[in-house]
């Protein structure tokens, strides 16, 4: 048990005050939630969208105005905003202030800050935050403001430039253009213009216009910065582009591919397929780690205790290792311990068509259990035969699906699975409805994945793994 924050035999227990679902499909989430705001749907909104796949940017077109009482997500967070500001006026006048805490970031200066663990808690070094601890930052909230901020462009893009993935521009004219050319649209408040994000098609110009994919003027800029920080010719491969712009009408009218820029790692001059670090072997990039280089040896501390600072195999860790399943073995002579696997769903991760009328016909009606051949028949399970999967933690009802594909000792329940459609009452739990893949599985955090300021050793909390 922890000795630094106050430990609770019993977690408490309590519920959300008001949960509010944005979406365009009765979901999981809306079955929980006290309000549910009709979102438009992919062809009744005019949005931007990319992907690591291929090089190219999707233009969400309206094709008809939103049905019934549905909005834009744009629209909806913007009404949004404004009923807040106005309520604000009367509840919430004063301009609040926040400490907020983050985790020292890659491509940053701190992240070669932390070569020793030393624990500030302890008094083992000084606390110096964004060094020897998490970076503060004092953020100053006007709640009142939150409709003209998100209706306006501010000046921070202007004063503080660009970038990601350690690349950096300025681009204060091209932000004062978006304010005296006429192509652009400007919201006043006080006495100042600011360019106008208040609809769709605005935001999205903005954003177009203020890459460095999609401006080639700023592709330039972009590469002349790389060339300080890693003195090698980079210049050249921005040549030809710098009158190149993109704006929302082009992307209707065609598809168009991205310029080649220093934010992604592979080179597409001259009609090239995108290849992933290209750039760091053709143009002798450093690598994004500690040295520059690709590392197959780890010396970080946190690694050499684990005995992975080389590569080096590891069986998956026993139920007995992480000691919270005690009870599903017990009196159950059929039952079989299995090891589960939960990969992305294959039609509803990056989709919202799983549940429509063809993709439930292949999958039998819900997410399935797929088992071996070899596991079915030492459990006399059928294919598609009802079971449950089940441990300690929860129980999921589903159809099986035996199949020579699966190894021996595995089975797979893909996740995120919804509780709209076929989720069976549950005989292990007398009768009550089943659960999903998040009733059987818990996180186990991985202590080593929490290294942090150490090269390519960074703890980004959606990912939590450094980042290699």
């Amino acid at each position: 048990k922890t000795k630094e924050v106050k430990w609770h035999e019993m977690a408490p227990t309590g519920k959300m005050d008001l949960v509010i679902d944005l979406n365009f499909r009765m979901d999981s989430s809306a079955l929980y939630s006290d309000i549910v705001l009709p979102a438009a749907s992919w062809y009744e909104k005019a949005d931007l969208n990319s992907t690591d796949l291929h090089s190219f940017i999707h233009p969400l077109s309206q094709a008809i105005a939103p049905v019934w009482e549905s909005k834009s997500d744009w629209d909806i967070f913007k009404e949004i905003a404004k009923k807040t500001s106005e309520l604000s006026e009367k509840y919430l006048s004063e301009t609040q202030v926040d400490i907020v805490t983050t985790a020292i970031a890659h491509d940053s200066s701190g992240e070669v800050a932390q070569k020793d663990i030393k624990d500030w808690y302890l008094g083992e070094c000084e606390a110096i935050p964004g060094k020897t601890m998490h970076g503060i930052s004092v953020v100053k909230r006007d709640y009142t403001k939150i409709y003209e901020k998100f209706c306006a462009l501010g000046e921070g893009v202007r004063n503080n430039g660009l970038g990601a993935h350690g690349n950096h521009y300025m681009c204060e004219d091209e932000y004062d253009e978006m304010i005296t050319s006429n192509h652009f649209p400007t919201i006043k408040i006080g006495d100042k213009k600011y360019p106008s994000i208040a609809e769709d098609t605005e935001a999205a110009n903005a954003v177009l216009h203020l890459s460095s994919l999609t401006n080639g003027k700023l592709t330039v800029r972009a590469y002349e910065n790389m060339e300080k920080k890693s003195g090698m010719p980079l210049v050249d491969l921005a040549k030809g582009s710098e009158d190149f712009r993109l704006d929302y009408k082009d992307l209707q009218a065609q598809p168009r591919r991205y310029l080649t820029s220093p934010v992604w790692s592979g080179l597409m001059n001259d009609g090239r397929a995108y290849s992933a670090y290209t750039y760091n072997v053709e143009r002798l990039i450093p690598w994004r780690t500690l040295t520059g280089r690709q590392h197959f040896y780890l010396d970080h501390e946190m690694y050499i205790a684990y005995g992975e600072h080389l590569p080096t195999y590891k069986p998956s860790p026993s139920p007995e290792v992480y000691g919270d399943l005690k009870e599903t073995l017990k009196g159950k002579s059929m039952a079989k311990a299995l090891n589960c696997l939960t990969p992305h769903g294959k039609w509803h991760i990056h989709s919202t068509y799983m549940d429509n009328h063809r993709m439930l016909t292949l999958s039998r009606g819900m997410e399935p259990c797929w088992l071996s051949e070899a596991d079915a028949e030492e459990m006399n399970i059928k294919d598609n035969d009802w079971v449950e999967v089940h441990n300690d933690n929860g129980t999921y009802c589903t159809r099986a699906v035996v199949s020579s594909r699966i190894p021996k000792g595995v089975c797979i329940v893909y996740h995120t699975v919804e509780r709209t459609i076929s989720i069976p009452k549950s005989q292990l739990r007398n009768g009550k409805r089943g659960g999903s893949n998040n009733s059987f599985t818990r996180i186990h955090l991985k202590p080593n994945l929490l290294a942090g300021g150490y090269g390519q050793f960074t703890f980004h909390f959606n990912y939590w793994v450094q980042l290699q």
